[in-house]
């Protein structure tokens, strides 16, 4: 289950590949899903994130004036009750999420997957016997704290889903060491740290010239990341460098001033996002991957993301700042770069201080690390997991 297209959402696709021929495979997502050996329930274009929003902004009444006595206890219901008609195609077609549960608990699943805290109270209305098993990408009850409405709309709403299901749960697992150390503390709960990691891609490093240094990022824009940092450091590097900025472009006032910042300098681009399974091999051709992300959440704080693996899977330098997580990870292998600090001109010096001699020794240890870096080392431990867990 995944509140999103598993197409296009890295963990859950990996998940869904690893485990489709081992088992009879399931999805509940967005989007009916074209794959091979899987059964794809989706929902149609009312999407399950569009109606979540819609149904915690009804709730701000619930919120405000009742939480104090209710706790919430009913927003696993509200969260569901009003979500539009999920179908499956075209067999089965729903016509209310009542039906879609009632049709999930007529089956007889050994394990339910759950990428999402929102979808654990309908994992558990089909469960029966079933283990449950949650992939906590984010520390959820911080997820977005930077911003005030969040706090006010979703946090009590996380925070009850985590203090009623986390414990039921009969496996967790995670991005990271810090997240998974958060939730201990808190829900005294024990995640296991699953790195985010792409499959694996026979790619060699591509030749490092002197005079020119190819540098990407790539992401979702979102104003907590502060993409406008990486935008700003490219006014302190000197001539050999270019930034490629590779975007899911978005309507808002943000994605307006990074288009207007990139268009005004000539060493930065903006060029389209390519597809998911592409992405590796098109930075290939790159030489650095680029990561400055200010930790202005507790998750932007101890980030693994997909990206710095891929960076690495794609046989690039790397450079970041401090990022809690991320810093480990680059200094294991020392496949790049770290500044000391956020500030764009502190990356900008470091980058300047490269030779093109040193970023092909990066280059070459992120060609080290590929394959123990890959979804391959992540497959075994996946599926002895899923084994452990169903008695298999």
């Amino acid at each position: 289950m995944c509140e999103s297209n598993p197409e296009v959402d890295p963990r859950p696709n990996r998940m869904i590949h690893c485990l489709r021929d081992l088992c009879e495979v399931t999805v509940v997502a967005l989007e009916e899903l074209r794959m091979d050996r899987v059964q794809s329930i989706a929902a149609p274009a009312g999407t399950i994130r569009e109606h979540m929003k819609r149904t915690i902004r009804k709730g701000l009444w619930l919120v405000g004036v009742l939480f104090a006595h209710l706790r919430l206890r009913r927003l696993a219901y509200v969260l569901w009750s009003e979500i539009q008609a999920p179908v499956t195609a075209p067999a089965n077609r729903f016509t209310s999420s009542a039906q879609l549960k009632a049709s999930l608990r007529e089956r007889d699943f050994d394990i339910i997957i759950s990428h999402d805290l929102s979808l654990l109270p309908l994992a558990f209305s089909a469960a029966k016997k079933a283990k449950v098993l949650l992939d906590a990408r984010e520390f959820y009850p911080r997820h977005f704290e930077d911003r005030p409405l969040w706090r006010l709309l979703s946090q009590p709403a996380n925070e009850y889903l985590c203090a009623e299901y986390l414990p039921r749960c009969d496996k967790i697992i995670t991005v990271s060491e810090g997240i998974a150390r958060e939730y201990a503390e808190v829900y005294k709960v024990q995640p296991e740290v699953i790195l985010s990691l792409p499959p694996f891609h026979d790619l060699s490093p591509t030749p490092t010239r002197s005079d020119e240094v190819k540098i990407v990022h790539h992401g979702i824009v979102t104003v907590s990341r502060r993409i406008e940092v990486m935008i700003e450091m490219m006014d302190y590097v000197d001539g050999r460098f270019s930034l490629d900025l590779m975007l899911m472009p978005a309507r808002s006032s943000y994605w307006n001033r990074l288009v207007a910042m990139a268009r005004v300098r000539k060493n930065v681009r903006l060029i389209p996002p390519v597809a998911m399974h592409d992405l590796v091999r098109f930075t290939n051709s790159y030489d650095i991957g680029l990561f400055l992300c200010k930790p202005t959440t507790f998750n932007l704080r101890f980030a693994l993301p997909n990206k710095l693996f891929e960076f690495i899977q794609a046989r690039l330098a790397v450079a970041i700042g401090p990022s809690v997580e991320m810093k480990k990870i680059v200094h294991k292998y020392d496949c790049g770069i770290v500044s000391h600090d956020f500030e764009p001109r502190s990356l900008a010096q470091a980058l300047n201080r490269l030779t093109a001699e040193k970023i092909k020794y990066y280059k070459e240890q992120s060609h080290k690390a590929a394959f123990e870096l890959s979804a391959q080392a992540n497959l075994p431990r996946i599926r002895a997991m899923v084994s452990e867990l169903i008695g298999a």
